[in-house]
């Protein structure tokens, strides 16, 4: 089985951290954030609210830390990369960041009612990391991931999907059910799963900094990047500002049973 088709193998996770080592203002700049509808359901799904401990692993540069601040929960964000976690505390200072991994997470047994994972999980070596989060959240703690993910029947999206060769690219398949990978490790009760859309408007600059963001592109030898990137270019001069790029946005609530052997 490739790294592409395997969730969480050993490849994709060492590449996923290579690639967010850097580039944390081009990703700030560039990625959507999460709509209102999103954040409602995850808050529904996973408990958090006032007086909730809530950690977001993997929290990048805080994009869903900040949308979740007015809820009033206690939150704690976890990030591997430096860059990341420079750019969280300029995005969301009120919020404390740890130097953190999935598969090593810094916190006692039961320290959260909650967790959340956007758009990382599937950089993380699963079976690790479901055994940490079922670890530190409490018994019955909420668990949600979410995904925003460009509508591939989009006739912009297509083309920028071959430009930035993202069917080769791709560090995982686009409709990925992870709801049945966290079921498959028995330590979550069942996963529910649900899908929003929005649009996001993007300039021609922009429009090329949201490619070059990508873990998997900022990896690239200097000469194939540019190559690539110089090919996303000529697409966004082809097409009239704003560019709109549909999104689809895949999310998964579930609850802790609790670590193994408790």
């Amino acid at each position: 089985m490739t790294d592409r088709a395997d969730p969480g193998a050993p490849g994709r996770v060492r590449l996923g951290r290579a690639g967010f080592a850097s580039g944390a203002d081009v990703y700030e700049r560039a990625r959507p954030g999460y709509t209102s509808e999103t954040v409602a359901h995850l808050v529904a799904g996973t408990g958090v609210g006032p007086g909730a401990t809530v950690l977001d692993l993997a929290a990048g540069t805080g994009k869903l830390t900040r949308a979740l601040v007015p809820t009033g929960a206690a939150l704690v964000a976890a990030e591997p990369s430096a860059s990341m976690r420079a750019a969280f505390r300029t995005a969301v200072p009120a919020v404390p960041v740890l130097a953190a991994t999935a598969e090593q997470l810094p916190f006692a047994d039961g320290s959260f009612d909650a967790a959340v994972v956007a758009q990382a999980f599937h950089w993380f070596d699963v079976p690790e990391a479901l055994a940490e989060l079922a670890r530190v959240l409490r018994p019955g703690g909420g668990l949600g991931l979410v995904w925003n993910e460009r509508d591939g029947s989009d006739p912009v999206v297509a083309r920028l999907d071959r430009v930035s060769r993202w069917e080769r690219d791709a560090p995982y398949q686009v409709g990925t059910d992870f709801g049945a990978v966290v079921d498959a490790s028995g330590l979550f009760g069942p996963v529910t799963r649900a899908r929003f859309r929005f649009t996001q408007s993007l300039t021609r600059e922009a429009f090329v900094e949201q490619v070059a963001s990508r873990s998997t592109v900022a990896v690239l030898p200097d000469d194939a990047r540019r190559e690539l990137l110089a090919g996303v270019a000529e697409l966004a001069a082809s097409l009239p500002e704003p560019i709109r790029l549909p999104y689809l946005v895949d999310t998964f609530c579930t609850r802790s049973l609790g670590p193994v052997g408790s």
